[in-house]
Parts: structure tokens; C-alpha cells; sequence
């Protein structure tokens, strides 16, 4: 193992064990939201879209305006990957995630329901939105910025997701 690859696997469990504390009142800071933008990005590393061609840019939808595009946006530079905000869920077209923000004025069911026939990662923001069908939703625990996974919600949807990521999630149902 390279000390590149050492780094970054001991960068990705820092991350994905809550090491960066967080209040619930810090939730929607730029501090919040540029570890959101950061998980999100190490997301794609550890999901697997059933029809994703490896040529294709990734796109990374997010409806309605949130702080964490122009996070997205500055992180995308180097990488294959295109971030777009859509005020209205109809204009959502193909993307491979979906970043429903906690001020979404759009029914969670709704959402749901518009994508389930799609292999759309929809990730959200807001508590209970994980168990009303949200594949990923951020939450805050102990001060900690952590991620619940919706499993029925996934095998649903045919994403794959590595155990890695599914060893530092909160299941869900």
C-alpha cells in the first residue's frame, strides 16, 4: 500500500466516524455543508449505479438552492462531474445523485415517488426523512454529522452500496 492510499483510507475513516464534531445549530453552516459536499464526493466511490456508463459525466442534482452547490461546484473542477440546481422537480432530468435540501418545499413522497424507477442516489437533510424512504439522509448525533442508509429503499432502486459504507451508516427501514 502506498502512503497515497494509507492517507486517504485513514482520511475516509476520520470522515465516516463523525471526527469533526458538530452542533445541531451548526447544521446549516458552510462548516456543515462543505463536510456534506465532502461526503457526497466519497459517496460515488463507495455506490454502484446499474446504469452509469464510465464515460459519462456524473451529475449531481440539487433541487431547489442550497448552500452545498457552490461547495459541489468548486470541488467538481478536477473531476468528471457536473452539479446543476433545479427549482422545480419536473426540470430534474438524468442525474446520478439527488441533494434534497432540509428547506425543500417539495413533499419527500413526492420525490420518492418521481424517482423510484430510476437508479437516482436521493440523498437528503432532514430527521425522519430516512425512514420515509430518503436512500441517505444526513443527521446529527452527539454532535456529530453522521448518515442514515435506507436499505429497502436502496435494493429498491438497484444502487449498489459497498459494506464499507454501510459499517459507518445507521440503518434504516
Amino acid at each position: 500500500m502506498t502512503i497515497k492510499s494509507y492517507i486517504y483510507i485513514l482520511s475516509l475513516i476520520t470522515i465516516f466516524t463523525g471526527a469533526n464534531p458538530l452542533t445541531a445549530q451548526e447544521d446549516m453552516t458552510d462548516n456543515a455543508y462543505a463536510m456534506k459536499a465532502d461526503f457526497l464526493y466519497r459517496f460515488i466511490d463507495y455506490v454502484r449505479w446499474k446504469d452509469n456508463p464510465k464515460n459519462q459525466a456524473f451529475k449531481i442534482a440539487v433541487l431547489e438552492s442550497s448552500p452545498i452547490t457552490p461547495l459541489l461546484i468548486s470541488n467538481a473542477k478536477n473531476k468528471k462531474t457536473e452539479i446543476k440546481e433545479y427549482k422545480d422537480i419536473a426540470q430534474v432530468g438524468s442525474c446520478n445523485i439527488l441533494f434534497v435540501p432540509y428547506n425543500c418545499s417539495i413533499p419527500i413522497e413526492t420525490i420518492i415517488s418521481k424517482f423510484s424507477d430510476r437508479s437516482v442516489l436521493i440523498v437528503t437533510e432532514r430527521n425522519g426523512f430516512g425512514k420515509k424512504g430518503a436512500h441517505l439522509n444526513f443527521i446529527i448525533i452527539e454532535n456529530k454529522l453522521k448518515f442514515e442508509i435506507n436499505l429497502k429503499a436502496i435494493n429498491k432502486s438497484g444502487i449498489g452500496v459497498s459494506s464499507f459504507l454501510l459499517q459507518h451508516a445507521i440503518i434504516v427501514q
